[in-house]
């Protein structure tokens, strides 16, 4: 168990710090201030939990989708790598924020102003490894995920990158919570 908590830990720091600084030099280069990307204004805050409600309803849609049995064996493999962690709460609250925060800082805030909202969401889902060859299932779910994924991406341009990165941590909060107490 101190092992596995050892390497969560380095996971989520790795996500959490290495993304944003990944993000350096594409800002640097693309001329992209720090002000563009986390500049919000006190009336934009408002509509943050609205993202933080999309990004749970996203993830009870997962589960939903994850248990039904047209999926069972084409999901397996990432419902049982899910399940496997053993996450305690703060280790779901823990990686669910690094990855929140870390993934969207770079894909939304350095990637998709050059790669632009669909090609960045098709990035973030393969990178993830959710597209299959072997598994044509996976690629219903992997579209599904895509949409989401450009939802957050609009959400980052029309909005703040702190609307993302709330629908981010709220999906990944609702789908570790589930498979924690599922495992």
């Amino acid at each position: 168990m101190r092992k596995w908590f050892t390497s969560l830990w380095i996971l989520g720091l790795a996500t959490l710090i290495v993304f944003p600084l990944l993000a350096l030099p594409i800002w640097y280069f693309m001329d992209i201030s720090l002000e563009e990307v986390f500049i919000v204004e006190q009336q934009q805050l408002y509509s943050i939990p609205n993202f933080l409600s999309a990004g749970i309803i996203f993830g009870l849609i997962v589960i939903w989708m994850t248990e039904l049995e047209y999926f069972e064996e084409s999901l397996s493999k990432y419902k049982n790598l899910l399940s496997n962690f053993k996450l305690n709460r703060f280790q779901v609250v823990f990686l669910s924020i690094c990855a929140g925060v870390g993934e969207e800082i770079f894909f939304r805030g350095a990637v998709q102003p050059v790669l632009g909202i669909i090609a960045t969401a098709f990035l973030f889902v393969a990178i993830h490894g959710y597209f299959s060859f072997k598994h044509p299932r996976v690629n219903i779910f992997a579209s599904l995920l895509t949409l989401f994924i450009i939802f957050l991406g609009w959400a980052a341009r029309e909005f703040t990158i702190y609307h993302a990165i709330a629908g981010h941590f709220s999906y990944d909060l609702v789908l570790l919570a589930y498979y924690r107490k599922n495992s």
